[in-house]
């Protein structure tokens, strides 16, 4: 048939699609499970006072907390047969009536738990210090001093093999934590305050240890990395408060956030370079800064509720670039991964003290944002903008029985991946390939996903 587009050319349509025949393959499995305890113990100290006259409330204590994980993976596969006489496997007619065997490697039988980095214990000590002053230098005028001291101790243990790097580690450091907070009143359900806080951010347990982690709905394995530093992150906010009502409230305010060492996960290749993995990585500081807005309002039972923030997140890295043959570094300024420009939720609220009953649909919306970073210049994986809607309600029955009904992503919102490409040849061509939506950019990813629902019943004691 002639070629849409393209006079004097021809397009040969296959009339229809010849399947062969179904047949048993190999069959896997993987067994996972982990036991994580936690044990802390917390002394906190009190004393009021007054300081020129004015009142002061002093606090001091401290923390200590262990936690341990064991985790187990053990992974192997069944061979499936052949029909006898010949090199064909046996076609398929269900699991159960297929044929497996074990080969005569004792090793194939026990599986990978043996070897398997995934096969690891984790601990981590935690042990915090802190003093706090709250001063009050006029009836509508108070500050709050602090400073915290945290010591981390983490180790783990792996079955990595011993000839690769991150079979073992010890990672400790040491953090002081300054905060200071002002409020002023401005009536009594109007206030303003301004804050500074530093805080830190802990890699999870997995991010340290350097084995391929994959999941059903991953594309990409996630690689642990034990050289990943923690995160220290310097909090600048200042913000106006209103509370007009009981359930009622408004808050508007802007913040700046200034992160050193900040976890991104990065697409890197494999050892043989073909297999590429997530890996979480430290490459540079970054800061944010925007602005937020919050509301909730009620009109008898019935409420709204609204809340908006606006993220301008940076962070300049270097990346790689094919100039004419020659590959060459140049700095790259983008936001930082998982870090969406736009986010903003809106609420209808129900809520009957009287029946105990509340009830609550939220719409809510995140822009873009970068889901993996790349190495190469403007090659960093997105995630599309996505809008859900989710319902929940639930009521008291006496006492002791709470009934509840959950209705999550009711809009069927799918999960998509792109680059920020030029798309024009698949996007147009006559074998367009499926969600290939714009000759603007290149969709990698597109996962659909449906409303679920739950029914339940609660105790309270």
């Amino acid at each position: 048939m002639p070629t849409p587009g393209s006079p004097g050319s021809s397009t040969f349509v296959t009339p229809d699609v010849i399947n062969g025949p179904v047949v048993v393959n190999d069959e896997s499995r993987v067994w996972t499970h982990n036991t994580d305890k936690d044990i802390s113990g917390y002394l906190n100290l009190h004393y009021d006072t007054k300081i020129f006259g004015r009142n002061a409330f002093f606090s001091a204590g401290g923390m200590f907390r262990h936690k341990t994980r064991d985790n187990f993976v053990d992974s192997y596969t069944l061979p499936h047969t052949v029909i006898p006489g010949t090199d064909n496997p046996e076609l398929y007619v269900s699991v159960p009536a297929s044929t497996f065997y074990f080969t005569q490697e004792p090793a194939d039988a026990l599986g990978t738990s043996s070897y398997d980095p995934g096969v690891y214990t984790f601990t981590e000590n935690i042990q915090a210090v802190y003093g706090m002053l709250k001063y009050f230098i006029s009836d509508r005028f108070d500050v709050l001093f602090g400073l915290r001291y945290e010591n981390t101790y983490q180790s783990y243990y792996s079955n990595l093999p011993v000839n690769l790097p991150g079979k073992t580690a010890t990672i400790t450091y040491m953090d002081y934590l300054p905060s200071i907070n002002a409020k002023y009143t401005l009536t009594d359900k109007q206030a303003i305050r301004a804050s500074y806080f530093e805080s830190i951010l802990r890699p999870a347990f997995a991010d340290f240890i350097p084995y391929p982690d994959q999941t059903v709905d991953d594309p990409y394995a996630t690689l642990g990395n034990p050289y990943l530093q923690h995160t220290v992150i310097n909090n600048y906010d200042l913000r106006y408060e209103f509370f007009p009502g009981v359930f009622d409230e408004f808050m508007a305010g802007g913040f700046y956030k200034q992160l050193i060492n900040p976890i991104e996960k990065v697409l890197e290749p494999g050892a043989q370079g073909a297999t590429l993995f997530l890996e979480p990585e430290n490459l540079g500081n970054a800061q944010n800064y925007g602005a937020e807005v919050e509301a909730k309002k009620f009109f008898g039972d019935i409420g709204f509720e609204i809340n908006y923030t606006y993220t301008q997140s940076q962070i300049t890295t270097t990346k790689s670039i094919d100039v004419d043959g020659v590959v060459a570094n140049r700095l790259q300024t983008r936001p930082l991964q998982g870090q969406a420009a736009n986010v903003g939720n809106v609420s209808l609220l129900y809520k009957n003290q009287k029946y105990g009953f509340d009830a609550q649909l939220a719409l809510s919306y995140t822009g873009d944002r970068i889901a993996a970073v790349s190495r190469y210049f403007d090659l960093d994986t997105w995630e599309k903008a996505s809008t859900n809607l989710d319902f929940s309600a639930q009521k008291g029955l006496g006492k002791h029985f709470i009934v509840f009904v959950k209705a999550n992503n009711i809009l069927n919102t799918p999960y998509e991946l792109f680059l920020k490409q030029n798309n024009s040849y698949n996007n147009n061509s006559i074998l367009k390939y499926e969600h290939q939506e714009s000759p603007n950019y290149t969709t990698v990813e597109f996962d659909q996903y449906y409303a679920r629902y739950n029914l339940g019943l609660r105790y309270k004691f």
